[in-house]
């Protein structure tokens, strides 16, 4: 959906359909900042090219999304380090009267999704959701010599302090793990995938929450979060979990990112104004 949008569209591996790449107006993936709720998510795709948003499967949870604003130009002052756009993803709140869920059976994963309310004047509701992928299964039977394997989980908890008060929690995680095995009939192009790529060991996740008041012609919004990205990735001779041979690559990452956010919104004579801060600690290593 989002690169049918006018000035987006997707790398060449993402036209094949091998990955989530997102071109805003000939800008690099990386130049895209993604917001949800509010807050800021680094990390949306399961197996993720670190500094990039791009992955070959997407991490959220597209039945809770509600709305979605691009901006790919005039970025509003709360919004910082957007060099090609800005996804504003809003998430739909959890039914206020009843528990309801479903359960889906794909072809390549099992997910479980559930809303519902947590008290009883309705004025508190979660969404939750979790996914189990089984590619490994799927490629042991085609005798493909690579073992993708994934988990992601999303949470968001909102409680109606008053009618102009909202406080939101939210949060979500991927695990995420790459690895190779012998293929029972050897080919040529089974050997090469066997040799050409790292095994991956990736998780991540973000955590936060938010607090949105109506004012007089506007709202604002204050918020905090905690995003942590792990990175491992290991390249041998042979890649196989027996005599792999040499190890010719060992790569090992952290990026911690904790932010505190204020911005408002008004409209005064007709023109909306907007003016935001941000105080984030960063680190790396």
């Amino acid at each position: 959906v989002v690169q049918s949008l006018p000035g987006v569209t997707g790398s060449a591996s993402t036209s094949l359909g091998f990955r989530n790449d997102i071109i805003v107006r000939g800008g690099a993936p990386n130049e895209n900042v993604f917001y949800l709720d509010g807050i800021e998510i680094p990390v949306i795709n399961h197996f993720s090219t670190q500094g990039s948003a791009g992955g070959p499967q997407g991490i959220l949870n597209v039945s809770f999304i509600d709305e979605v604003k691009l901006t790919t130009s005039a970025f509003d002052a709360k919004y910082d380090n957007a060099l090609s756009s800005v996804f504003d993803f809003k998430q739909k709140r959890g039914n206020s009267e009843k528990l309801e869920g479903n359960i889906r059976l794909g072809a390549t994963e099992l997910a479980a999704t559930f809303d519902g309310p947590l008290s009883k004047s309705g004025k508190t509701t979660f969404l939750a959701s979790a996914r189990r992928s089984y590619l490994q299964y799927l490629f042991h039977v085609l005798d493909l010599p690579i073992r993708p394997n994934y988990w992601d989980f999303q949470y968001k908890i909102t409680h109606q302090i008053d009618s102009k008060t909202t406080l939101t929690f939210l949060g979500v995680g991927a695990i995420d793990d790459f690895r190779f095995v012998a293929p029972r009939t050897a080919t040529l192009q089974k050997i090469y995938a066997l040799n050409s790529s790292p095994s991956i060991n990736q998780w991540s996740y973000t955590v936060g929450a938010s607090l949105k008041k109506l004012v007089n012609k506007g709202f604002w919004n204050v918020s905090v979060s905690r995003s942590h990205l792990n990175n491992i990735n290991e390249k041998y001779e042979n890649n196989l979990s027996q005599d792999k041979g040499e190890q010719t690559l060992l790569y090992r990452s952290n990026e911690i990112q904790n932010k505190l956010r204020f911005d408002i919104t008004k409209s005064l004579l007709g023109i909306k104004w907007t003016a935001g801060s941000d105080l984030q600690l960063i680190q790396y290593d």
